[in-house]
């Protein structure tokens, strides 16, 4: 019995113990978890009063400043990205109020008094900043201002962006121009800020999550934030009464972007269509070689002619490689059709939000117009009737230079790598002819030069189209002619002496004559006859100048002296006209003779003699060399007393005239003895000359001693 009725009571006391354990260990665990609520607790307040006492020290700053533009937009960024940082840090696991009733919602309001307190700052300052950002960046894409104030875009003009490398390439592609890039680097910009500007309005929206608020705030404020981010998405969400700003902001970006995108796209189909390189290409070829390769065009300055065939052949290279990389047919097609990489661009505009297929549908009705101008120049610059500069090369599916146009430029390219056709003048270079160098050396070189002359005739003329060759073989004749004549001209000049020093011998003048002739003969085949003429005409100034030396001392002779050509010296007494006249020594009763005279200009007459035998028929028709020639017949007609002597003549005219010659019987002597009219040589003029002479004075004299006398001569 009191074994049955003990068993119970030990049960009872079991089961008391075990409900003691586990009161303790509840006590334990909630002590536990006191203190670690109170630690939690601790830190959490610790956060939000230093936050709270920044977000007051924020208040009263922007409080100070009297409009939101006058503090700096940087601070703005800077604050935004610290309540990003804070709000993500006052996310806290709610599970240890658990232990703390009094922290219960239910009982404590503080956390959603803090919540409220930093979603007002949060707008203020992160929701608001992001805003003007992105318009700030949608500012900077498009050139449309800002508003004072609100931060928005303030509407009116636009730009369009300017393209990174303006360098100016020629291609007929539109993916290869500046303006091209500058497009498509604006098209990524704007998608870049539509992501932006949709994340924005989704977290607005309250259907944005941690991700694109992280993508936006690296977008706006540039910084990529770490965290979940969950309690900065949540605190995204805008009140109802402003639920309707997304469509005005919205609007008011497109209109931007889409009147930026309007004007870069124009500029592109500017480039493309209105001041097309190959258009530009066209005008410059037609005006630099209008009436260059005409057989009939008057040749202009060689340094004119190179300028040009030089410009001409730079334009049809340029032309050759922008057509040559292809992608151009499009020029040819009806409707602009300007490539992939092009239509991947407006799928790209259609597919963006804030540009969108209202965009594209303006570009193509901008193009359009474009376009159709863009064909009826093309058509009238190189299918205008003629001989089209640019055909379609179907085998290569592209346009290309037409057959005369690339024979031209082919034949130019070979011409220019002549010699001949530079500035310099190689026809003798220093190398090998120095402008000292005797003609001996320039024969070679001319020799030379005209064989390159002929080489360039016989394989480059006949690259040039037909109508083309006769006008650059009368450019290459006249380039290699007049190089040669330069160079055998100045030679000639350089190995003459000075004026009055003493000339050179005879031998060194035959032999420039012979080199003269064959240099001649070498100008005839260069088509430059008027230049080998003109050498020889040189070489003759030469002999020329040598016979006027000779005839300078001619005049000193006293048949040909000045006192012998004027009688005004006479006054009338006995006149010694044959002293005067060389003929007789003073004082001699001896017969008048012109033998020492005749000595004297015979060995004139010898000089001459071999200047006259390297003269040009020409030269032997000049009256400086017919001259000599004639004095020459007279003094051997002298030497051998032939009847017809015009200088026999004038001794017996002076012997007629007596050693008594004075004025009472000057008149009737010098009428008893007047020269015959015929004979042409010098002596037979230089004798009707002094008879005029002695006549003249005569009369003078006779008029004289009239009015003396005061008797008129019947």
């Amino acid at each position: 019995m009191t074994n049955e009725q003990s068993l119970p009571t030990r049960g009872r006391w079991s089961v008391q113990a075990v409900l003691l354990r586990l009161a303790y260990a509840l006590l334990a665990a909630w002590a536990v978890g006191i203190g670690v609520a109170a630690w939690q607790l601790d830190g959490w307040r610790e956060d939000l009063s230093r936050i709270l006492l920044q977000m007051k020290a924020d208040a009263n700053f922007r409080a100070r400043a009297p409009t939101r533009e006058a503090v700096d937009p940087e601070w703005y960024r800077r604050k935004a990205l610290a309540l990003l940082a804070a709000t993500d840090r006052l996310q806290h696991d709610s599970a240890w109020t658990a232990f703390l009733p009094g922290s219960w919602h239910a009982f404590d309001p503080l956390e959603r008094q803090v919540q409220a307190r930093l979603g007002r700052e949060f707008n203020e300052i992160v929701v608001e900043t992001v805003r003007r950002e992105l318009y700030a960046h949608a500012s900077h894409l498009t050139g449309v201002p800002l508003a004072r104030g609100s931060g928005e875009l303030r509407g009116g003009e636009c730009q369009s962006p300017v393209p990174s490398n303006l360098e100016r390439r020629l291609t007929a592609a539109p993916e290869d121009l500046p303006e091209f890039v500058a497009v498509t680097d604006y098209v990524t910009d704007v998608e870049r800020l539509d992501a932006a500007v949709q994340s924005f309005f989704s977290l607005q929206a309250s259907g944005g999550g941690p991700e694109q608020l992280r993508r936006l705030v690296g977008y706006t404020l540039g910084k990529e934030l770490p965290g979940a981010l969950e309690g900065a998405a949540r605190m995204f969400r805008s009140s109802e009464e402003v639920r309707i700003e997304p469509v005005l902001m919205q609007a008011r970006l497109q209109s931007a972007t889409r009147c930026s995108l309007a004007k870069a796209m124009a500029a592109l189909h500017t480039r493309l269509l209105n001041t097309n390189d190959l258009f530009a290409l066209e005008q410059g070829y037609v005006e630099r070689s209008n009436g260059l390769f005409r057989p009939s065009a008057r040749l202009a300055g060689f340094d004119r002619t190179l300028e040009r065939y030089r410009a001409v052949h730079a334009l049809l290279e340029d032309q050759h490689a922008l057509l040559a990389k292809g992608r151009n047919d499009w020029m040819g097609q009806g409707t602009l059709q300007l490539g992939s990489a092009y239509q991947k661009v407006i799928q790209r505009i259609a597919a963006t939000r804030l540009l969108g297929p209202e965009s594209v549908e303006q570009l193509q009705s901008q193009s359009g117009a474009a376009f159709a101008e863009f064909r009826r120049q093309f058509e009238q610059a190189f299918d205008n009737g003629g001989e089209p500069g640019v055909v379609w090369l179907a085998d290569e599916k592209r346009f290309g230079l037409s057959p005369e146009r690339a024979a031209l430029r082919q034949g130019l390219g070979a011409l220019l790598k002549a010699s001949f056709m530079t500035d310099a003048a190689p026809a003798a270079s220093s190398k090998n002819a120095p402008e000292s160098a005797s003609l001996a050396k320039v024969l070679p070189a001319a020799r030379a030069l005209a064989a390159e002359r002929a080489e360039v005739v016989a394989r480059v003329v006949p690259l040039f189209p037909s109508d083309a060759q006769a006008g650059v073989l009368r450019v290459v004749d006249a380039r290699v002619s007049e190089l040669i004549y330069q160079q055998a001209f100045r030679s000639l000049k350089a190995s003459w002496p000075a004026e009055g020093a003493a000339a050179a011998d005879l031998g060194t003048l035959k032999q420039q004559r012979e080199e003269v002739l064959a240099l001649q003969a070498v100008l005839k085949q260069t088509g430059g006859a008027g230049f080998g003429e003109r050498l020889v005409a040189t070489l003759d100034g030469e002999l020329l100048r040598r016979l006027a030396v000779l005839d300078d001392e001619l005049e000193r002779q006293p048949l040909e002296s000045a006192r012998s050509r004027d009688f005004a010296w006479w006054q009338g007494d006995t006149l010694p006209l044959a002293e005067t006249l060389g003929a007789a020594d003073a004082g001699a009763n001896t017969a008048p003779s012109f033998g020492r005279s005749a000595a004297r200009l015979t060995r004139l007459a010898q000089e001459a003699q071999p200047l006259l035998a390297l003269a040009s028929p020409a030269l032997a028709q000049d009256p400086a060399a017919r001259r000599w020639i004639d004095l020459k017949a007279e003094l051997d007609r002298y030497a051998a007393h032939a009847s017809d002597s015009s200088l026999l003549r004038l001794e017996s005219f002076v012997a007629a005239l007596g050693p008594d010659l004075r004025r009472e019987n000057c008149a009737e002597r010098l009428a008893a003895n007047a020269p015959p009219q015929g004979g042409d040589d010098e002596i037979a003029q230089r004798q009707r000359e002094l008879h005029q002479a002695l006549t003249q004075r005569c009369l003078e004299l006779r008029m004289q001693a009239t009015a003396t006398a005061g008797v008129t001569v019947p």
